[in-house]
């Protein structure tokens, strides 16, 4: 019961804001005045031994503005009432924040091997084209780090190439070679001639990979790299002989006598044999791979992935229950129970790896914008006003000199003088640092006698058309007439003109026509002084 009270004052509360009177007073000044007084008064001058007189007067001005304005003081008096509404809100999701899930899919194309060897001088393997298609999920955790998993399939193919002699006299129970006439102790010669097959392993595996992403702000791409492992087993695994001739021979040593091209011993085209083409005996295997390369952005949610992959079998690949090149047995025929030369005593350890290129699009999901429900109230105000009419007067009080003394202007004009030639490169009217820091210095010194004219007079050298040069003298002019404007000098006080290559630099040096590409300034002594 002791809190009733809090449960009152919770529900009174929006009654609250039904009847609340405020007043308001605002001040509006008068932007124009209602009238404006201006007096003037004049003094003298008297001679002082700095500044003898001359033929020329100086006299002080001063003048009072007076500006009469009418303010108005508006009183509001308001009622307000208010009732409670609802609207939504949008909340924009930041699109530039690289944390969250992505699907990424990858295309690659590179070379592959089932990366073994054959042993024996005539005998060897090459790789071949492969290719890899992938589909991963990642989470990035960090806007640099993120770990992905999903599938991939890839094949890795080799040409094994075999060659040379083989030859047995007798079985591996030591007993002696019979022929089909039982006669013994003779040896059996097998020569391989062009024999080359494909072995192709095709592979699904599960990469599993730790990814790293990384921009700097002016970089239009990021750097993406991924390590990873990636249990796989093979869904096919295949050889085929795609050419292939053994010529067989005896030999009888109890007669010297060599047989071929006869009865057993003969020369066979394994190409159509049984044995010509089967499956390869492969155990399941573990992939490490490594992705690298660049993302360019398509749009705020697609990226395109653009560089290289390479992955090996870290463990041997290859089960089989291998057997010798040249089969002893009973027939008298070579290779009849052959498997493939990855199944050849002649063959090492098998970890087959592949390297290319890839390319591929990553997918960012971007939350939508989020919108919400905002409670709010809307105010009725009634409004009574009362208006105050109130006078005030400004007075602004200036003090010049109405009229300069020669002296003076004569001190002006060699001051300025000694800083009064700009010059600029050639076919430019562009200001240089030097030439800015001349004219601020002239701004200085003319800044002292406020009275003082100067005239801008603009040059160009004599190369060139004499138009263009009417203008690039007069754009000369200009660019110092701007800046000494932004230096705070009043338009009133400068004439600006352009002269073209009319009248050369009189101080210059003849072999160097740069000197005439230039603007003098100078201080305007009487009305001829301006040509």
């Amino acid at each position: 019961m002791k809190h009733l009270w809090l449960l009152a004052l919770a529900f009174c509360f929006p009654l609250a804001l039904i009847a609340q009177t405020d007043t308001v007073c605002v001040q509006h000044a008068g932007l124009q005045p209602d009238r404006t007084e201006v007096r003037e008064q004049r003094f003298a001058v008297e001679e002082t031994p700095e500044m003898p007189k001359t033929s020329d007067s100086l006299v002080r001005v001063e003048t009072t503005t007076i500006h009469y304005f009418t303010d108005t003081l508006t009183c509001i008096i308001s009622t307000r009432d208010s009732v409670s509404r609802q609207r939504e809100e949008v909340i924009k999701t930041d699109s530039t924040d690289r944390r969250g899930h992505y699907i990424e899919a990858h295309v690659g194309l590179g070379y592959g091997s089932l990366g073994y060897e054959l042993s024996g001088p005539a005998n060897h393997v090459n790789g071949s084209f492969s290719a890899l298609l992938q589909l991963q999920y990642a989470y990035f955790f960090h806007p640099n780090f993120g770990i992905g998993a999903g599938l991939w399939f890839t094949n890795y193919t080799s040409m094994a190439h075999i060659g040379g002699d083989y030859v047995w006299t007798q079985y591996a129970n030591g007993n002696p070679l019979v022929d089909s006439d039982t006669e013994q102790n003779y040896h059996h010669t097998a020569s391989v001639h062009r024999w080359r097959e494909r072995e192709t392993i095709h592979n699904l595996g599960i990469p599993v990979s730790f990814q790293f992403q990384y921009k700097e702000d002016d970089w239009k791409g990021r750097i993406f790299m991924a390590l990873g492992v990636a249990p796989s087993f093979s869904v096919s695994k295949k050889y085929r002989v795609l050419e292939g001739e053994i010529a067989h021979s005896a030999y009888y040593p109890a007669w010297d006598l060599t047989l071929d091209n006869m009865h057993e011993f003969v020369t066979k085209d394994y190409r159509n044999a049984p044995q010509s083409r089967g499956e390869l005996s492969v155990r399941p295997q573990v992939a490490v791979f490594a992705d690298f390369g660049g993302l360019l952005p398509l749009t705020p949610q697609i990226d395109l992935f653009v560089g290289g992959y390479f992955n090996v079998i870290a463990n041997d690949a290859n089960s089989s229950a291998r057997r010798d090149i040249g089969w002893r047995d009973t027939r008298f025929d070579f290779m009849e129970e052959y498997a493939g030369a990855y199944a050849t005593t002649n063959a090492s350890s098998s970890h087959p790896y592949e390297v290319g290129v890839k390319v591929g699009i990553h997918w960012h999901y971007i939350k939508p914008d989020k919108h919400e429900t905002v409670d709010y109230f809307d105010y009725f105000t009634r409004q009574d006003t009362t208006v105050e009419m109130q006078a005030r007067r400004d007075t602004i009080v200036t003090d010049r000199m109405d009229t300069m003394v020669r002296a003076q202007i004569e001190k002006v004009a060699e001051a300025v003088e000694k800083l009064n030639k700009i010059y600029f490169a050639l076919d430019s009217y562009k200001l240089t640092n030097k030439a800015k820091f001349y004219l601020s210095s002239i701004v200085q010194v003319l800044n002292d006698v406020p009275d003082a004219k100067i005239a801008i007079d603009g040059h160009a050298s004599v190369e060139g058309d004499s138009i263009h040069n009417e203008q690039l003298s007069y754009n000369r002019a200009q660019s110092v007439y701007k800046y000494l404007i932004r230096q705070g000098l009043k338009s009133d006080r400068v004439v600006v003109l352009g002269h073209g290559s009319r009248i050369p630099n009189e101080e210059k040096d003849r072999e160097e026509l740069k000197r005439d590409r230039r603007v003098e300034v100078k201080v305007i002594r009487k009305q001829n002084d301006i040509e």
